[in-house]
């Protein structure tokens, strides 16, 4: 019932910890959060979790059951493949979730933190379900990590910083929530969905290709889905890569990383 094209880029020379696939009429966008080099619970690293999570995913595409459920099956199967590891530690690889699934009478979307769904529909026009609770959140660190110099020491030590204060309230009742080693998680996923006869058009990403619109806001959602359309997923990526170029050490555009892993999935509904 659907067409996809997808595209994935890491944002530097480090793995790329974005992960998206696509199977049947389920589509799954993951957005690993990096951890400073040695520190964690978990030896196996951001990369190996969000491929394990997406193929668990996957695994359900068949699967009738609520998204939320997926996504709590998924995420215990895979804290399952390494109980090795300290999957208590705060430190333990996690990953943003972006879900859009088309059944015949309704089309079911679920994001854990920041990677959006936008859907386009012939009633309502563009809706985009985000999650932004990780950005109500330490606020003094996130300010600070964002004004130091790109590339500096001072820019690492306040990441670093931010990082650790940010796990102190992941997946806390005040906090934001990820997928990470226990499926309750997914029992604070925001869901939305919207009758599949109604839609046109839609794009799953993570912030690395978001930005273009909510950071940079160099487009709009429509902007966005007609260059997907028209010119391909890769010629939005290509776009935010120029804009990162003309800022390399973030001034305009203050940021975290010089740029950041980006992926996208666009679909059309038949």
């Amino acid at each position: 019932m659907l067409t996809t094209s997808t595209a994935s880029r890491p944002g530097g020379t480090k793995p790329n910890e974005d992960w998206v696939g696509v199977r049947g009429d389920l589509v799954v966008v993951l957005d690993g959060l990096s951890a400073p080099t040695g520190v964690g619970g978990c030896h196996h690293g951001t990369p190996w979790y969000v491929q394990r999570l997406g193929e668990q995913l996957l695994a359900q595409a068949q699967d009738t059951a609520p998204l939320r459920e997926l996504l709590r099956t998924a995420i215990d199967r895979v804290a399952a493949q390494h109980q090795d590891c300290d999957l208590d530690d705060p430190g333990t690889p996690s990953s943003t979730v972006a879900l859009l699934r088309v059944r015949h009478e309704r089309t079911e979307a679920l994001v854990l933190a920041d990677s959006p769904v936008v859907v386009d529909t012939t009633t309502t026009g563009i809706d985009v379900l985000t999650d932004s609770r990780v950005e109500q959140v330490v606020q003094h660190e996130r300010e600070a990590a964002l004004a130091a110099p790109a590339g500096s020491a001072e820019k690492q030590d306040r990441l670093t910083e931010l990082v650790r204060v940010q796990r102190q309230v992941r997946n806390t009742e005040g906090g934001y929530w990820v997928a990470q080693a226990h499926g309750d998680a997914s029992a604070h996923a925001l869901e939305r969905s919207w009758p599949t006869a109604s839609v046109l058009r839609f794009a799953v990403m993570t912030d690395g290709a978001s930005c273009l619109v909510q950071q940079y806001q160099d487009t709009s959602w429509h902007g966005l889905l007609d260059t997907a359309e028209h010119q391909g997923v890769d010629a939005v990526l290509d776009h935010v890569r120029q804009i990162e170029a003309s800022d390399p050490q973030g001034k305009r555009w203050p940021r975290y990383k010089k740029g950041d892993d980006a992926t996208l999935a666009f679909g059309r509904v038949a």
